[in-house]
């Protein structure tokens, strides 16, 4: 592999090319090749969560932070001669301590230093209720403890779907006219239809959400009444999910885009919530998502007609906010530095760690990591003054990082509760309990185990693994040794994605009752300071769980079963290094993957191949790759096409084969028809799920086995 003896003539000569170009034609300006089309830009993030000084690791890199963030965002407005500034909702909740403290005002601050034309409502604007919402945008006390006061937002909220019991009227204005380069562009604010799913039914007391079909209705209504006022340009911030992959844009977003006329007159829908890229075109809407946590934002172009206010050319970027060589917004640090010196006590670490305190083998047992973040999610206030739970259960899966050794930080609890999800307490019989144990076991359909652990507070039990998974359990008490009664209810704290029967824990949907409460890794960060109060932090395994070995023949000792997740990388390895390619003489061609990344020549090879093709130039090695996305790089290793009715006679033999993204549907019904992908348990695809070490070896080794014949 010889592209990096080549690498820098090719960029000189690209340099030149580039050069050459702009001195015959002249530079990037905001009129058309046709002379006559006004050129904006809409500058947008969403989902920020008030992370004004917490740093991610994307592609084995930093990025993100506000100060960072604020100089590409200054540095984007200044490149063009018209542009607009939005974030598309959950700019707070869930935040970073530095913000959250104040609830939130600093990250308020911060917007209206940076000048945001236009913002939407995210579910987490509505965590601690609508009083709160309002204050935060209008101004005026908090009513969460009284002591802040807010100054207000010195930009446009725009919501379409959220109605006022009270009024019958939308909780705030539905849309924005903003005018720049002498064209007019409306803005159309929505929130995703699962709010009252993901907080607190405190939080959204006194409104309504519309329906998929009246929110479909709203949205047509306001873009006529936007025409009416000589509006053409129409933009939904649509704080709803989507994802773009190997070319289609699922998700909400995509779903409004398909349910709305072909002729709307809506251009493009910004899409969020599920922290993902998106950068698609759905019914001709352009659907776009930038992450989350200011790790990257978009940039949208639009050429719009001034004369008729059409766009005649929309296309954009999704830039990822690097850290290196990059100097940090001195206005952004000032805010950062005065909330600091207002709470001290967050410039100091939560505690420190020998390094003991891991997730090891936490798929398969007790973890020092997972007891800690167990205790914590049981102590958790729901605000219903009814004390600590009696359970609680975490599933290994969502642990994504062990505490390190030394000092540990707010960013490092972040890194390993990364996701935001809320906590919920669920009323559960002991029989129910016992059945979520049971949950924990299942078998692939090469009948190899898939066991995910769950980590446990507040209960201890044994596992006999020579018996069936629905005798496996045989002791089951609490912590002091009371047998847990099968008929008596207890309550016990899980997260959103385990509530709604994420991982197979599916007896979690009949639980008696359901609340909402606060955001898992604010628990956590309060749980560490609360209880260590900066001291050292202790963890260990303390015999919550045990399992006894199934009794076996003397045998030749089988390979490990590795249940842990594989990334984008490691995949992309093992299948390279499996096909034994060894053809490539040019650079990696994604934008996150450095030229001395250990994996960089394996990514090539297997862009070259025609294996993957990314997402919006970036291909982030380092996350987990989904099942869905594993099965269609594999498919193109087999030669042998699937119809659409084929696709979908094979797909109609699995439960969830319906949550299939429409890119993965035919690959994944090609690799089942060939016996190279199995289903996990109960004829289940989890497509979603990220692929397991264990399941990547052997569906990568059938797919090079059926390629060779």
């Amino acid at each position: 592999m010889s592209w990096k003896k080549v690498l820098g003539k090719s960029t000189i000569r690209v340099a030149a090319t580039a050069l050459l170009l702009t001195q015959l034609f002249g530079g990037a300006g905001s009129v058309s090749a046709a002379g006559k089309d006004v050129e904006v830009h809409l500058i947008g993030i969403n989902d920020f969560h008030g992370q004004l000084d917490t740093t991610s690791i994307v592609g084995d890199k930093k990025a993100g932070s506000a100060p960072i963030l604020a100089t590409y965002l200054k540095e984007a407005r200044a490149k063009y001669e018209h542009s607009i500034l939005f974030h598309n909702g959950d700019s707070v909740g869930a935040s970073a301590p530095v913000s959250s403290l104040d609830r939130d005002e600093p990250t308020m601050e911060w917007m209206n230093m940076m000048g945001f034309d236009v913002g939407s409502l995210g579910n987490h604007e509505f965590d601690q209720g609508i009083a709160a919402l309002k204050a935060q945008i209008f101004g005026g006390l908090d009513p969460k403890e009284g002591k802040v006061t807010h100054a207000g937002a010195k930009f446009d909220y725009v919501n379409a779907n959220v109605i006022e019991t009270s009024t019958g009227k939308p909780l705030i204005k539905p849309y924005v006219i903003k005018e720049v380069g002498g064209v007019k562009i409306g803005f159309i604010g929505l929130v995703t239809k699962s709010t009252p799913n993901k907080v607190s039914p405190s939080g959204t007391a006194g409104v309504r959400f519309l329906s998929a079909e009246e929110e479909v209705a709203a949205v047509n209504k306001y873009a006529k009444e936007l025409q009416d006022q000589g509006v053409e340009t129409i933009i939904v911030l649509a704080h709803d999910p989507a994802s773009t992959k190997e070319g289609v844009t699922t998700g909400e977003a995509a779903d409004l885009a398909k349910a709305l006329p072909a002729d709307s007159p809506v251009d493009v829908i910004v899409a969020g919530d599920n922290h993902a890229l998106a950068n698609g075109e759905v019914n001709g809407k352009l659907i776009v998502q930038a992450y989350s946590y200011g790790t990257a934002f978009e940039d949208i172009k639009l050429m719009i007609d001034p004369a008729t206010g059409d766009v005649t050319e929309k296309s954009a970027t999704v830039t990822t906010t690097f850290q290196e060589g990059v100097k940090q917004d001195p206005e952004t640090i000032a805010i950062i530095k005065k909330s600091l010196d207002k709470h001290p006590e967050l410039t100091k670490p939560v505690g420190t760690t020998d390094g003991s305190v891991l997730r090891t083998d936490a798929y398969n047992n007790e973890a020092p990591l997972g007891n800690l973040i167990a205790d914590a999610m049981r102590q958790a206030d729901f605000g219903d003054q009814a004390g600590k739970a009696d359970f609680a259960f975490m599933n290994p899966g969502g642990i994504r990082a062990d505490l390190p050794k030394g000092d540990v930080t707010f960013a490092d609890l972040a890194k390993i509760q990364p996701f935001g999800n809320t906590l919920v307490k669920l009323e559960l019989t002991g029989a129910q309990v016992k059945t979520l144990l049971q949950q924990q076991w299942g078998t692939n359909a090469d009948g190899t185990p898939n066991t995910k652990t769950l980590q446990i507070a507040g209960l201890k039990y044994t596992a006999d693994f020579s018996k069936p998974v629905a005798e496996r359990v045989t002791s089951l008490s609490l912590e002091d040794g009371t047998p847990v009664d099968p008929n008596k209810s207890y309550t016990a704290v899980v997260n959103n994605f385990m509530a709604a029967g994420g991982d197979n824990y599916k007896v979690l949907l009949d639980a008696k009752s359901s609340l909402a409460g606060p955001i898992d890794l604010d628990v956590f960060y309060k749980y560490m300071v609360d209880t260590f109060k900066g001291g050292e932090i202790q963890a260990k395994k303390e015999g919550r769980i045990t399992n006894l070995a199934a009794a076996t023949e003397p045998t030749e000792t089988p390979a490990p079963v590795n249940n842990e997740p594989i990334s984008r990388a490691e995949f992309v390895t093992a299948l390279v290094d499996m096909l034994k390619l060894d053809a490539v003489s040019a650079a990696p061609a994604f934008k996150d993957v450095a030229a001395n990344a250990a994996y960089a020549d394996a990514i090539a090879e297997a862009s070259k191949a025609g294996f993957i093709q990314g997402y919006g130039g970036n291909f982030y090695p380092e996350r987990n790759i989904t099942r869905e996305e594993a099965a269609t790089i594999l498919a193109k290793l087999v030669n042998s096409p699937a119809s659409e009715a084929n696709a979908a006679t094979i797909m109609a033999a699995f439960e969830d084969s319906k949550s299939v993204s429409a890119y993965a549907v035919k690959p994944m019904a090609k690799l089942i028809d060939k016996g190279i992908f199995t289903a996990t348990d109960k004829k289940m695809l989890e497509p979603k799920q990220s692929l397991s070490m264990n399941d990547a070896k052997a569906f990568i080794e059938r797919a090079v086995a059926a390629k060779a014949s």
